[in-house]
């Protein structure tokens, strides 16, 4: 599915320190996902490597966010976007890593077109999952994470992935903010303090082409992470986000 030269479509992919496999994970996108050249931003998140360096050699767009967040990073291609002529309909987040399914993009982009939803949300638990994917303390971190969202807000959701489409106009009314590990869930609980039209379809998951996860990397970077992710849920039933 091809989207034109004005694309409908914006991918930002927050990378950092992945030189091992961004060549390899940014090919599959640009041959499998539908979306051309010029719809891909990465955001170079304070990488020590030649990260940078080999996303401009191949003609995509690089940004550079020096203050480590995935959430930071996401935040400099949005003001990017919003400074430029670009005008998307969506903004669709991608990880670098190669762990993403090119094909499911496409999916998530019909899906969103045919149904008119705010956000479409890609489920790693409804998809296949490549063996060693997912640690524990992830397949442990989403479920918790979902149970509170069930529990408060009577939705139910299967996975907090990082693949996700959202309109462009919808991402405005949610005023993002978080500079971390808070992003994804600051982003649903916000949508759903809206009222948007949240859907989930399954995506598939692989392992990532080289390297360590940052997140569940390692035991302490994981803790750190979920109490992070508690902590901007709960911050986020006291203070509502207003339209």
């Amino acid at each position: 599915m091809h989207l034109g030269k004005v694309s409908k479509v914006i991918c930002i992919i927050p990378a950092r320190d992945e030189e091992g496999g961004i060549e390899r994970a940014l090919t599959g996108l640009l041959s499998g996902s539908g979306l051309s050249q010029s719809d891909f931003i990465v955001v170079n998140n304070a990488s020590k490597d030649k990260t940078p360096e080999i996303v401009k050699k191949m003609g995509i767009l690089s940004l550079d966010c020096p203050e480590i967040g995935y959430g930071n990073a996401c935040l400099v291609a949005i003001r990017w976007i919003e400074t430029s002529q670009r005008n998307p309909k969506y903004i669709l987040f991608c990880d670098a890593d190669g762990s993403d399914d090119p094909a499911d993009i496409q999916k998530l982009v019909r899906v969103i077109e045919e149904t008119g939803a705010d956000m479409i949300l890609g489920s790693r638990t409804l998809g296949i999952v490549e063996e060693g994917a997912l640690s524990p303390i992830q397949i442990f971190g989403n479920a918790l994470t979902c149970f509170l969202i069930l529990f408060f807000f009577w939705r139910k959701f299967t996975d907090m992935g990082p693949l996700r489409i959202i309109r462009y106009s919808s991402l405005h009314r949610l005023k993002m903010e978080d500079p971390t590990w808070g992003w994804n869930i600051e982003m649903h609980v916000k949508a759903l303090q809206l009222k948007m039209d949240i859907r989930e379809i399954s995506v598939n998951y692989r392992k990532r082409f080289a390297g360590v996860s940052k997140i569940s990397g390692t035991l302490s970077m994981s803790i750190r992470v979920g109490i992070k992710i508690l902590y901007t849920f709960f911050r986020l039933l006291v203070f509502r986000v207003h339209s």
